[in-house]
């Protein structure tokens, strides 16, 4: 039988074509090998074991198959054998109506009432829980588990809950993430190893909070709320299910929004598997081959309008008039949204792949750069579980940077790094010493790439102001002399003006300089293999040793060379790190499962790995040199952009 669960369900409410592509091999499926999402399920694991320490005599129903098949019935007869106490708390019990099928995480049953708490690691604030974006898959999983219960045992009054990290609480437990040891079953499944059994206190030792949702969920049950707007809420279960039961197609209205971000597509490294999203759009649009080569609005960086585009049932770029873009609007110098990307479309159209870049304007911005130039990156990892004693549910650690210098000669220096991964040793407050220590070597211009620098140390900043550091009031100041204040609406604290505030090279890119080879990407990703593309200089220059270019390095031979190029093209130097285990073979046993260091999500994994899991020294030292040599790249790609920018406004 087929059955419907409620991480199927939400793929179909999601999108009801992707229940066709779900759990097939031959489709490729993106996020089963996202590192950003592999992250989080480590912490959602953990998540859940300390919620189960909240109801010390829960009765687990456990899977007791060793091989691939999977028993409901067996699993909804324990369940069912439990439900006849009057009162019992169950973990994963199990509940199937026709061809619906359900695992509750936590289940309280006190004489004929059910508290059905779904756990996530998701995180909030008083009053934050609501029906909107956020939420709203969330909420329709708890109201799709009550509907089963409902319909299973009509005799039972089911009152759902949410049980989520709160950002008000805090831990008394040093070490709470460490004591839920990430694992790998015989079965290679990820599992948890408890080093702490009972909370004394769960009050003060836990961060999570239980949320009654009973009147969204009401709201849902009687379709006030909808995700998919042809159906009521019941019927959204049943025909969801019917179409999965019966194997079929949905064939449902595109929705070019969620197509962007669907996962069943193929990558270059999986051109062998099928993409769902290809089908539905041959199948939907009638496109053949050649239709999938002509440039879409996918490409187009920030576009806003795309229930303009679903209404006339166009994506391609030719058929998108450029009233469909919004107004182009004043922005003092810069390049605005709209205008940027009328640029990109136009590049697109006739296969221009010729930077278009402000050039005075760029030449006015750079003038104000102050030598030498500074280049940071860090890198760090939040969990919902804090990694120490009084810290909040998703707290940064920040273990790392990079710091490269550019001098006014074009002499370039890996001049400062950091990086402590050493299991239950908190960071923050080191880090934020050798930073400073690093950058007072000058006072010329610092720069980042995204804001992520500034908001790291801004939640540092709050975390000194909490601490008895004897130094913290001038590591404060060194953080409010190069950042600027948080943002976000909600803020209403302290407000300063830096003396030495850090530069976003990535706005500088937004504002200046378009790239068609990055496709409207502004990631460095994108930017970084753009600017091979593109600039002579970047190419001659670092096709050579390091030792002849004036480049130093803490962590790659004098003679590496950083920019390879096979068939004509430039390899991806984060493709061409070495993996951290290349030379283990058999005789070697390790915890990890982790292949690359080359991306923030494979950094936040293995920083989460080294602090809950129990490695040796000799894999926790293999894990840091990749994680070093990661780190030193990104600083680096920001100096080879930065010297691309410094070429076009020389030469022009």
């Amino acid at each position: 039988m087929r059955v419907l669960s409620k991480s199927r369900y939400k793929l179909g409410l999601e999108c009801p074509n992707k229940l066709f592509y779900t759990s097939k091999k031959e489709y490729a499926n993106q996020k089963q090998e996202d590192p950003f999402l592999q992250a989080l399920a480590s912490g959602g694991f953990q998540v859940e074991e300390l919620a189960r320490l909240h109801y010390p005599d829960g009765n687990l129903i456990e899977d007791k198959n060793s091989d691939d098949r999977y028993d409901y019935e067996e699993k909804v007869n324990q369940t069912s054998k439990l439900l006849e106490h009057d009162n019992v708390v169950i973990f994963e019990a199990a509940f199937m109506f026709k061809n619906l099928f359900i695992r509750v995480d936590i289940l309280e049953k006190k004489g004929d009432q059910i508290n059905l708490i779904e756990v996530k690691a998701k995180s909030f604030r008083k009053d934050d829980v609501k029906y909107n974006s956020d939420w709203k898959f969330y909420l329709f999983d708890v109201a799709f588990q009550k509907y089963v219960i409902e319909k299973a045992f009509p005799q039972f009054i089911v009152k759902p809950f949410l049980m989520l990290a709160d950002k008000d609480k805090t831990t008394t437990i040093a070490g709470l993430n460490q004591l839920f040891r990430v694992s790998k079953t015989s079965d290679n499944r990820t599992g948890i190893e408890l080093k702490i059994h009972k909370l004394d206190n769960p009050e003060k030792q836990s961060v999570l909070s239980l949320i009654d949702v009973s009147d969204i969920i009401k709201k849902i049950e009687l379709s006030e709320y909808r995700i998919l707007d042809k159906f009521t809420f019941e019927n959204s279960i049943q025909v969801l299910a019917k179409t999965y039961e019966e194997n079929r197609y949905f064939d449902y209205d595109l929705n070019f929004q969620i197509c962007k971000k669907c996962e069943f597509r193929t990558k270059d490294d999986n051109e062998n598997l099928k993409s769902g999203v290809k089908e539905c759009f041959t199948r939907k649009l009638g496109w053949n081959e050649d239709d999938f080569k002509d440039p879409t609005a996918f490409e187009i960086w920030d576009f806003r309008r795309w229930k303009h585009l679903n209404d006339k049932s166009i994506i391609k770029l030719e058929d998108i008039d450029d009233e469909l873009f919004g107004e182009i609007k004043d922005e003092d110098g810069k390049m605005s949204r709209v205008g940027r990307q009328l640029t990109q479309k136009h590049k697109a159209l006739v296969n221009d792949y010729e930077p278009h870049t402000l050039i005075p304007e760029l030449k006015a911005e750079m003038d104000t750069w102050k030598f030498p130039l500074n280049f940071i990156d860090f890198e760090a990892s939040t969990s919902p579980l804090p990694f120490y004693s009084g810290q909040h549910p998703y707290e940064k650690v920040v273990f790392q940077f990079s710091h490269h210098i550019y001098q006014e000669d074009g002499k370039v220096e890996h001049a400062n790094e950091y990086i402590n991964i050493k299991a239950g040793e908190f960071p923050n407050f080191e880090f934020v010493r050798k930073l400073k220590l690093a950058l007072e070597q000058n006072n010329g211009t610092i720069f980042q790439f995204s804001p992520y620098e500034n908001t790291t140390l801004n939640q540092v900043k709050v975390q000194l102001e909490q601490s008895g550091e004897q130094d913290r009031v001038e590591l404060i100041d060194f953080i409010k002399s190069i950042t600027t204040p948080p943002k976000s609406k909600d803020y209403n604290g302290e407000l300063w003006a830096p003396t030495r505030g850090m530069v976003d090279l990535c706005e500088v890119i937004k504002a200046y300089y378009y790239n068609p080879y990055a496709k409207g990407s502004n990631s460095i990703k994108d930017i970084l293999p753009a600017t091979f593309k593109t600039s002579e200089f970047i190419r001659t220059k670092y096709t050579q040793p390091i030792n002849e270019i004036e480049l130093s390095s803490f962590n790659f031979k004098p003679d590496k060379v950083w920019l390879k190029i096979e068939n004509g093209e430039v390899i991806d130097p984060y493709k061409s790190l070495d993996k951290p285990f290349k030379d283990w073979d058999d005789t070697f046993e390790r915890v990890s499962d982790i292949e690359d260091i080359n991306n923030g999500g494979a950094a936040m994994t293995a920083y989460g790995l080294t602090q809950y899991s129990d490695m040796t020294d000799l894999e926790r030292n293999k894990i840091e040199q990749a994680l070093l040599k990661y780190c030193e790249l990104d600083t680096l790609a920001m100096v080879m952009i930065y010297e691309h920018l410094k070429e076009i406004i020389t030469i022009k």
